[in-house]
């Protein structure tokens, strides 16, 4: 986009006469440079990349032939002599800083002027544009203006100007600009056009991107750019008004855009279906990315250039559709009255679509009915398919199409469709010759993927093998009916073997072929060929066995990532014969399978000693895994030459590691009689390269009583110790991590991590931990004690973390020194009442990134100490800081220091109550222009310094806001990575409430199909309240009988509790009481290995009658699993 206005200002498309013209001019030019490969593809058509080389050649070429000057990056603190710029035609400074902009320069022969630098607080003298007589484009980025006073002296003939990112004030000296061409204003601050834009009646591209506090646009401005062509208003806030062209209106009407005759692409976001004017959009518009109704985010990457997403309450959706020239994206979300996608929205079959998104509609029953239209072909370019919430959906696709039809779909995903019982048949399989990406995830009722063979299937005689051959990623989860890829009804006449079907009160039904020894159908068999396959994923599905025996190498050939979670009826993973197939496995984990009993099955006549090679894995992961006995029943031995990250919990009934010394040592000794006695590594043959590993305290305990040699472990740079149960951390144990450099702790039982006796006797091997992290340690009071001697510990740390140490007493002694700390996290430490002392403080000299959450008891982050000067503390790197929920915090410091934060830029203060002055002295933070009371998108507050800036927030505090997960995506991504939004039950419209502290797994858990992700701190809601008993219900999804059973005992123990129901028909688990929820959750958490928080709300307000619903409903679907406590 900045290349076409840019290129725009610069001339440099001569003969074009529109701006579409233009673009194509432009397109051209881009992909003939691609061709020379000049310039590189970006995330999306509009966007490209340059390798650094080729740039500097263009800068030195521009230079030379055209006169161009360009810095960037600090090259250049001082602005140029005058001699250098006098001849320039074009300007361009980035990312430069330090920079004043002199008055008084005379460029006579300047035409285009770019400027954007890093530091916004740079200044523009009133008449620097005064000496520029032939300037044509301004470009100016990332700055202030609370007036724009140096555009008196703007030439009359500008034709392009750029104020992106800026900081805008009175604007209103634009509309004398009469000549302008090009209007860009995104991402700025700006809230409303004046009325002088109405002169601006040359204009061509109007660009109001980004603008998120724009509300009022003036009656009638935008029906008098009569030259529009290119109008963009994504993201922003406008309230249009909806009395079409009268008289009498505030603010402008969509009517208006009905006027614009030369517009040709529109990017608009109409928050409010009900106002959209019948007839508004044209077959003119070339280029448009439109979205109506509340439910879409604008964020995102789109690779097409027609875009719809639509959320309409009336029935007038095809209206909108047959008005648009060629959807090439069509998002649909509770659009009423449609049972048949194509024969309801477009009878032309959606030639042109390419990517199609439906969601949350009850209603619809086919995407295809080809019984109730009369052409065959459809969807002909369509790539990606995307069905969300549809719990009425019959089929994808019923009747026969032609070949043609889908032949370029490349993705399918669908969730939560639970009337669907397949995705395709076998005769349309053949048709998606491009498949690369299958999803299919919370199904209830899918029995099959792929159904072959139905009785009015001419060719069921004819399906031998269905090959997938370019599908490189299957994900199939929570699919509880599911029990092979594909079915076939109809046999051979050739086969005579009988089906019988076995049922169970828990389980799905199983096929079993009674000539086989009742032994159950793999998942996959030789008939489903993957060649290409290189991402597997299943969860949750109901199988004894995945793979049959003596499969053929091209079935995983190809194979990296390997993830089963939840099969709690399989009992091993892969066929012994299977191993020499999987050379390219880089990636497997296996958790919560609670029958699993070996990673390896063993097959009849196979030899005694059996040697299983994993050439290229570098990542294993087995979790919970309760029946684990052994890798390979039968003597053996694993070899993972790679292997660099290895995690096991949870598997108590195997031993992890032995050592050639030790097991000829049990052979000899007799002790090795029984095969499921062997260990899971041979210790020699999985460390090599290994450099992370996570164990449980039981096996940390087992390498400590081994005999295993010194330097096994020697590369080796992080630790994770899980589940512990002593109460002091074994210092001595790391002597054998050579080169440890990160240590992590997680729920254990550590009342002190670093006693003063093993700090000294192991002073030389904690110098060389640099990252410490500490994950609830709920009986941790100490990390260090006053009196110990840390230089050998916290000089070289470089990042401390510390998450629900909840009796917490002092993070570390007042003589601590930090000189090397960078980044500092606490999270919900409950009884810490300040952070450090003014000594240490001083001391964090590197320290980048600090944040601080949840942590009730603090008042102060720095404290006053007795006998220290109050002088001066220099936060000198110190760039981000984060003060959340801190409920009892009144300043940074109560001490009479002087605060320096020479590099501070980012600064959010979240629900601090009390804290009325960040600090009582001198307080100098030069870089900083913004205090920010949410993560959300909303600009922050500045009042010239930090202090009154403070002291204003406390009389406006604003709600936290967080992001809110749409339903198209049940986990959305957060805007900062540390709130997560709960909707996992696919159910958009449920309220739910947050919880004070955020929910954290205290053990691996379920969460959306796998476990909650290391690196999500919290899962919080989407509004914030404070932790208090209240009736409340909660909803949980419980996978398993055993795992149910469990959660039954839990809860009951709990004060409070009303009634605790089960459905079992959705596997829910719902809890009615007067609890707190934070710890009921928490361990349920704790203790089951696969239970997922689907929603949490009070029972009695009346706000939450959907919630209500919901129980009601479980309470009659009820059978006799219900207990009422």
């Amino acid at each position: 986009m900045d290349l076409l206005k840019y290129g725009t200002g610069l001339h440099i498309f001569k003969g074009t006469y529109t701006m579409q013209e233009t673009r194509d001019r432009l397109y051209a030019l881009v992909h003939k440079l691609k061709d020379y490969c000049l310039l590189l593809d970006g995330p999306t058509e509009d966007w490209i990349r340059m390798h650094d080389l080729v740039r500097e050649v263009a800068i030195s070429i521009a230079s030379r032939d055209r006169h161009v000057f360009m810095l960037r990056n600090d090259i250049q603190i001082e602005w140029p002599v005058a001699d250098m710029l006098k001849n320039c035609p074009t300007i361009f400074l980035h990312d430069c800083k330090h920079w004043e902009v002199p008055e008084g320069l005379e460029y006579p022969q300047l035409e285009f002027f770019c400027m954007s630098p890093r530091d916004h607080s740079i200044k523009i003298p009133n008449h620097v544009f005064a000496g520029m007589s032939n300037l044509r484009g301004l470009a100016l980025s990332n700055m202030q203006f609370l007036s724009l006073p140096s555009l008196f002296h703007l030439p009359l003939n500008l034709q392009t100007l750029c104020l992106d990112r800026c900081a805008l004030g009175d604007i209103a000296i634009i509309g004398n600009l009469k000549k302008l061409e090009i209007l860009s204003l995104v991402d700025s601050n700006i809230e409303q056009l004046p009325e002088e834009m109405a002169q601006l009646t040359q204009l061509r591209l109007f660009d109001l991107s980004g603008c998120s506090k724009l509300k009022v646009i003036p009656p009638n401005l935008l029906s008098g750019l009569s030259r529009l062509e290119d109008l963009y208003m994504g993201n922003t806030s406008v309230k249009w008004e909806f009395e079409g062209l009268n008289v009498g209106r505030s603010n402008a009407s969509l009517q208006e855009l009905k006027l614009l005759s030369h517009l040709t692409t529109l990017e608009i976001q109409i928050c409010d279906a009900m106002i959209l004017p019948k007839g508004l959009f044209s077959k003119k518009l070339e280029r448009y990315k439109i979205f109506i109704g509340d439910e879409w985010d604008w964020s995102g990457n789109y690779k097409n250039k027609r875009v719809l997403k639509l959320k309409l309450y009336t029935s007038n959706v095809d209206e909108v559709i047959m008005q648009l020239k060629g959807i090439e994206e069509l998002y649909l979300d509770e659009v009423p009255g449609i049972k048949n996608v194509l024969y309801d929205l477009d009878i032309e079959g959606f030639l042109q679509l390419k990517h199609l998104h439906v969601q949350n509609n009850p209603f619809i029953l086919f995407i295809v009915d080809s019984m109730a239209w009369v052409r065959y072909n459809a969807f002909l370019l369509l790539e990606s398919l995307v069905l969300h919430n549809l719990i009425h959906l019959e089929k994808i696709c019923l009747g026969q199409l032609r070949a043609e039809s889908f032949y370029k779909l490349k993705i399918i995903k669908v969730r939560n469709c639970d009337k669907l019982k397949n995705i395709f048949s076998f005769s349309f399989v053949r048709g998606l010759p491009q498949l690369q990406t299958l999803n299919v995830i919370n199904c209830k009722n899918m029995k099959e993927i792929f159904t072959v063979g139905r009785e009015n299937d001419v060719d069921c005689h004819e399906v031998d093998k269905i090959e997938f051959s370019q599908l490189h990623s299957l994900t199939l989860k929570f699919l509880p009916q599911l029990t092979s890829f594909y079915s076939q009804v109809k046999t051979s006449a050739a086969s005579q073997t009988r089906l019988k079907e076995l049922s169970t009160h828990t389980l799905p039904r199983e096929v079993i072929l009674e000539d086989e020894c009742d032994t159950l159908m793999p998942f996959f068999n030789e008939k489903v060929v993957f060649p290409n396959l290189e991402t597997l994923e299943l969860c949750a599905i109901s199988t004894e066995k995945i793979w049959c025996n003596q499969l053929a190498a091209v079935y995983s050939q190809n194979l990296t990532r390997l993830i089963v979670h939840g099969c709690e009826k399989l009992k091993y993973l892969f066929p012994s014969s299977m191993i020499r197939n999987f050379v390219q496995l880089e990636h497997l984990e296996i958790c919560y399978c609670s029958s699993l009993e070996s990673i390896v099955g063993k097959e009849s006549g196979e030899e005694a000693t059996t040697t299983f090679v994993f050439p290229k894995v570098t990542f294993l992961k087995l979790w919970n895994l309760s029946e684990l006995k052994t890798f390979y029943p039968g003597t053996h031995t694993s070899k993972w030459p790679m292997l660099k990250k290895l995690e096991v919990y949870g598997c108590d009934k195997v031993k992890i590691f032995t050592s050639r010394f030790l097991r000829f040592q049990e052979i000899n000794e007799g002790q090795f009689d029984i095969p499921t006695q062997q260990a899971l590594f041979l210790v020699e043959k999985v460390t090599s390269k290994l450099e992370e590993l996570k164990l449980s305290g039981k096996d940390i305990a087992m390498i400590c009583q081994s005999q295993f040699p010194k330097h096994i472990f020697r590369n080796l740079k992080n630790l994770e110790v899980v589940n512990d149960e002593s109460e002091n951390f074994r210092i001595g144990f790391l002597e054998r991590f050579h080169n440890l450099e990160k240590l992590e702790l997680r729920w254990s039982s550590y009342k002190e991590i670093f006693s003063n006796e093993e700090i000294v006797e192991h002073a030389e091997m904690l110098t060389q931990v640099k990252s410490l992290k500490l994950w609830e340690l709920s009986d941790l009071m100490y990390i260090w004690k006053q009196d110990s001697k840390l230089d050998s510990i916290t000089e070289n740390l470089e990042s401390l973390e510390v998450w629900w140490c909840e009796n917490l007493i002092n993070l570390v002694p007042s003589s601590a020194s930090f000189k090397n700390l960078t980044t500092l996290e606490l999270w919900y430490c409950q009884r810490l009442m300040n952070l450090v002392t003014s000594s240490t403080a001083k001391s964090l000299v590197c320290l980048t990134k600090l944040r601080i959450d949840g942590c009730r008891m603090l008042t102060e982050i720095i404290s006053k100490e007795e006998d220290v000067a109050e002088d001066e503390i220099v936060f000198s790197k110190l760039k981000w800081v984060s003060l959340e929920r801190l409920e009892n915090l009144t300043s940074f410091c109560s001490g009479n220091y002087t605060l320096k934060f020479p590099s501070l830029e980012d600064l959010f203060v979240i629900e601090c109550p009390k804290m009325k002055i960040f600090s009582h002295r001198v307080l100098s933070t030069p870089r900083l222009r913004e205090v920010r009371q949410n993560w959300g998108l909303y600009k922050g507050c500045w009042e010239g310094d930090l202090n009154t800036t403070i002291q204003q927030l406390q009389k406006n505090e604003l709600p936290l806001l967080l992001p809110i997960a749409s339903s198209s995506s049940s986990l959305a991504a957060p805007t900062t990575g540390n709130q997560v939004p709960l909707n996992l039950s696919g159910n958009r419209k449920t309220q739910s409430f947050s919880l004070q502290p955020p929910l954290r797994t205290t053990s691996p858990t379920f969460s959306s199909g796998k476990p909650a992700a290391d690196n999500n701190p919290s899962l919080s809601l989407s509004s914030c309240s404070t932790r208090t008993k209240q009736k409340a219900v909660l909803k949980l999804e419980i996978h398993g009988e055993k795992a149910r059973q469990k959660a039954f005992s839990i809860v009951s123990k709990f004060t409070g509790v009303l009634s605790i129901l089960f459905d079992p028909k959705d596997k829910k688990m719902i809890v009615i009481g007067d609890i707190d929820a934070v710890p009921v959750v928490r361990k349920l958490r704790k203790q089951l290995c696969a239970t997922e928080l689907v929603s949490i709300g009070p029972a009695n307000e009346h706000d939450n009658e959907e919630g209500e619903r919901n129980i009601e409903e479980s309470k009659n679907n009820a059978d006799e699993t219900q207990k009422q406590v």
